[in-house]
């Protein structure tokens, strides 16, 4: 895929769900982790709950997606944000991450937080997100939680 495609950022639909697990697997697997183990953790992905979720085009292919959990006491959780690594480099997880920031604004959040990949800090720190605590991620490391106040 060329670098020139037209991005566009719309609502996802159930009919991307399958989509959204190819790019999760993608994106996590590109770090060096087990593709077993991540190919298992994608196609467990479920989409049942209160989360909204974008995704990203680019020459009408989903190349990207991220999820909003409204979440309480004006704190929201960015908790997806998925670019496939071909896609890498092309402004196009920022542009979700801003979508994202934007409507936790919407929803009178008045801070974003998420867990970080940690190969994903300093992409989120050029964003202005900083590290708020060590946390356990849902395959039981350690990992950072970030924060940014909106």
């Amino acid at each position: 895929m060329g670098s020139s495609g037209v991005i566009t950022i719309r609502a996802s639909q159930p009919a991307d769900h399958e989509r959204l697990r190819e790019v999760a697997f993608a994106s996590k697997a590109h770090w060096g982790y087990d593709r077993g183990f991540v190919r298992r953790w994608a196609e467990e992905r479920t989409f049942d709950d209160e989360c909204e979720r974008w995704v990203a085009e680019a020459d009408g292919e989903v190349v990207a997606w991220a999820a909003l959990l409204a979440g309480q006491d004006g704190i929201a959780v960015l908790d997806d944000l998925w670019v496939d690594p071909a896609s890498f480099g092309r402004g196009i997880g920022t542009a979700l991450f801003h979508r994202v920031e934007e409507r936790a604004r919407e929803l009178g959040a008045r801070s974003l937080e998420w867990g970080s990949e940690p190969n994903a800090v300093g992409f989120y720190e050029k964003l202005g997100g900083r590290f708020l605590r060590d946390h356990v991620s849902e395959w039981g490391r350690i990992t950072p939680w970030m924060g940014l106040d909106l």
